[in-house]
């Protein structure tokens, strides 16, 4: 989000302009992914879910359509976006998880919906993690085996993808895929509704996909033309989030950096695209984005002319304030979190205007 403000007439949300959907690149390419690149873009996908988890907060919508790749400088970066189904699993008053519960209606895609979801059981971290899993197979099968099912109701359809989905084991449906995969699919069904992910263990099985490949994670995805140019040493190839649940007492395998993670000034490079103004003071801990941030111009006939823009909203609760940083100010000592990238646009591509 770059600012955001209102006039007596408009609200107005400012935020970063970003590339195609992975289900717009998925569909250009045939419906096919090569391995490599499926798990290259679920190793990102699991990052970005791992940092919304940590700000104790469930996606709920896990699809290709809501991941998009970034542009420019950013084109090897995987965002995530649209929080409209979102929801707290961690109560702030108690301090402690959401309780299980039964009979919930769909809330999310039934393609890649879990199957406890599915059941109509209350959602947990576990939910959003399946659902990569299911993502990274229908890259790279083409096609997911409770696709063109044919039913007369939604309430119809919903219950034969259930059905389908329960009866298709991890086995059958990485059949001819690295074991890895099927390990993937098989882990994420099994996790309790308050069990804490084990997220580097399901980063690590994509990395041997890729090593079993003879492979290596250099984000030159099957549509790039230019390979990017990004350093050993760089930020998204360490992951070093320095993340905490807050009111756990598990450290998510991973050292955490001292002093509690600023989220306003720091952020995480991916997490991006909050739909309204509403909703971003109502999702508290979803607010930065760490790209360059300069001097937004709004000149249309229909908007605020650029003299009369107000300043944003100072929002005491969320804490979301003008921010006028750049690259090196937003980075902190010993956790780097906004990368600095040297790579140039590496789509062999335009978007047409319909795409846009």
């Amino acid at each position: 989000m770059k600012t955001f403000g209102y006039n007596s007439q408009y609200n107005i949300l400012i935020m970063e302009l970003l590339g195609p959907s992975l289900e717009n690149l998925f569909q250009k390419l045939n419906k096919k992914f090569s391995l490599k690149t499926a798990c290259m873009l679920g190793i990102q996908m699991i990052d970005r879910i791992e940092y919304i988890h940590s700000r104790k907060i469930l996606h709920r919508d896990i699809k290709p359509d809501n991941f998009v790749i970034g542009r420019g400088k950013y084109s090897h970066i995987v965002y995530i976006l649209d929080f409209g189904l979102s929801k707290k699993y961690w109560s702030s008053r108690q301090n402690k998880h959401i309780a299980f519960c039964r009979n919930k209606k769909l809330t999310g895609t039934a393609r890649y919906a879990s199957i406890n979801a599915l059941s109509g059981c209350e959602q947990g971290r576990r939910d959003d993690l399946e659902s990569i899993g299911y993502i990274i197979m229908y890259f790279v099968r083409g096609s997911l085996p409770w696709q063109g099912l044919k039913v007369n109701t939604k309430e119809d359809r919903y219950k034969k993808i259930c059905d389908k989905k329960r009866a298709t084991t991890a086995k059958e449906l990485c059949y001819g895929f690295p074991k890895e995969l099927e390990n993937f699919v098989s882990y994420t069904r099994n996790l309790k509704f308050m069990e804490v992910p084990n997220y580097e263990y399901l980063r690590n099985l994509l990395k041997k996909v890729i090593a079993r490949e003879h492979k290596v994670i250099d984000f030159f995805y099957d549509w790039c033309n230019v390979k990017p140019n990004i350093k050993p040493n760089d930020i998204i190839y360490r992951n070093n989030y320095g993340i905490k649940y807050d009111g756990d007492d598990i450290w998510l395998n991973r050292k955490y950096c001292n002093g509690e993670l600023n989220n306003q000034n720091n952020g995480i490079n991916g997490i991006n695209s909050i739909n309204s103004i509403n909703s971003i003071n109502g999702i508290n801990g979803i607010n930065g984005i760490m790209n360059k941030i300069g001097k937004v111009y709004i000149n249309k006939n229909n908007l605020v002319p650029e003299h009369s823009m107000p300043k944003p909203i100072k929002d005491e609760n969320s804490h979301i304030e003008e921010i006028n940083l750049t690259h090196h100010q937003t980075n902190t000592e010993g956790n780097s979190l906004a990368p600095q990238y040297s790579s140039s646009n590496i789509f062999n591509y335009n978007l047409t205007n319909k795409e846009a």
